[in-house]
């Protein structure tokens, strides 16, 4: 389940209307584009990656976490490509993982002055 946090929060930019359904839909929205760039991602490291048409039913076996404070630059609270994809990275090429299937999840919370986001990279090792 999806973390609502107040509708006023400041990360909310891109969400039209201020409603919980807005949001769950832009952050779906969100996760799948995030999704494509790291399937593309990975592709160029060896990596074969998909996901599964009904994302979130996938049964992961493990969990990697980046979060982002936000700051008066508020797309820098979803820019994915400097602490997650180096996480990524580094898990599965240190446990020499080749081929996987996975979802990204993707959560504001409040808090601070901008408050944060949080994402998580859920993975199921293919062997």
């Amino acid at each position: 389940m999806r973390n609502v946090p107040d509708m006023s929060n400041r990360l909310l930019f891109f969400v039209n209307e201020k409603t919980p359904e807005s949001y769950h839909d832009a952050m779906d929205r969100f996760e799948i584009q995030a999704e494509g760039r790291i399937i593309d991602f990975l592709k160029v490291i060896g990596i074969h990656a998909s996901v599964k048409t009904d994302r979130k039913s996938l049964p992961y076996q493990k969990e990697i976490h980046a979060s982002h404070h936000g700051s008066s630059y508020l797309n820098d609270a979803f820019d994915l490509t400097q602490k997650f994809y180096r996480e990524i990275t580094r898990e599965l090429l240190d446990d020499d993982i080749r081929k996987i299937r996975f979802y990204v999840l993707a959560e504001i919370y409040d808090g601070g002055f901008m408050g944060k986001t949080k994402f998580s990279f859920r993975y199921y090792v293919h062997h």
